[in-house]
């Protein structure tokens, strides 16, 4: 039988972390790295069959990086403190568990809440490695929308992650700003320009893919502003890039 750690890294996050420590009550070990919340989290965690670790906040890739380091076995589950396994996705980790792995890493898929309401079963549900065995798999060093990078074979594992992440307009707002600038900031350093008209055409074919392409449309009204939304995150994080380089050249 595999042995298992699950990973957790949180901060002030007492309406979801219970539930996602209890989804991954199958693992082996569970280590969460907390940066010194300062709500009902830690309480909630002391009540909770995982062991409890804390450090300053480093950034997202370092921080999930420094969790998964703490881990004493070699396959880790990764989860964010606002996601969790839904029941069936909690029985099929424990049947991959009985069995020796194939493959060295695990795409699942994520299905998301949006404003007030799940994501209807038919939208596109984007996919990313959380199964993973960490001797071939490292934390991608993005500033933002970092990711589990792994060497070896990979295969997708059916186990439907829940994010109770974007729960209102306002706090998406507040992340598509935060998250722009920061996507902005990496592709100027990687040496990325953009031209104004990737300003004017890219948002349009990016609204189209979202709402059509990957069926956002099947949300009702809630898909329309999320994708209109996604659409402002496009666009921010190009403009932003462009008005970097027109500092530089500026100067």
């Amino acid at each position: 039988m595999t042995k298992l750690s699950a990973v957790v890294t949180c901060f002030n996050n007492e309406a979801t972390i219970e539930k996602c420590i209890s989804s991954l009550s199958m693992a082996d070990e569970i280590i969460v790295l907390d940066s010194f919340s300062s709500d009902k989290t830690l309480q909630i965690l002391e009540g909770l069959n995982c062991t409890i670790r804390q450090q300053e906040f480093k950034g997202f890739w370092q921080q999930k990086q420094d969790a998964i380091n703490l881990c004493n076995y070699d396959w880790v589950i990764l989860l964010d403190s606002d996601e969790w396994l839904n029941t069936k996705a909690q029985q099929q980790i424990k049947t991959w568990m009985k069995q020796y792995p194939q493959e060295d890493a695990y795409t699942l898929p994520r299905r998301e809440w949006v404003f007030w309401q799940w994501s209807h079963k038919w939208v596109h549900m984007n996919k990313f490695v959380r199964l993973f065995n960490k001797t071939k798999a490292k934390v991608s060093q993005d500033l933002v929308h970092e990711s589990i990078k792994s060497e070896g074979k990979k295969s997708h594992l059916n186990a439907v992650i829940k994010h109770y992440g974007e729960t209102s307009i306002s706090l998406k707002l507040e992340k598509i700003n935060k998250y722009s600038q920061l996507s902005a900031e990496q592709k100027f350093q990687q040496g990325k320009r953009v031209t104004p008209l990737k300003l004017v055409f890219y948002p349009p074919w990016y609204f189209l893919r979202q709402y059509i392409i990957r069926r956002q449309i099947f949300n009702g009204w809630a898909g329309f502003i999320n994708a209109k939304l996604n659409t402002k995150y496009a666009f921010l994080k190009y403009a932003k890039l462009y008005e970097l380089q027109k500092k530089i050249n500026s100067d």
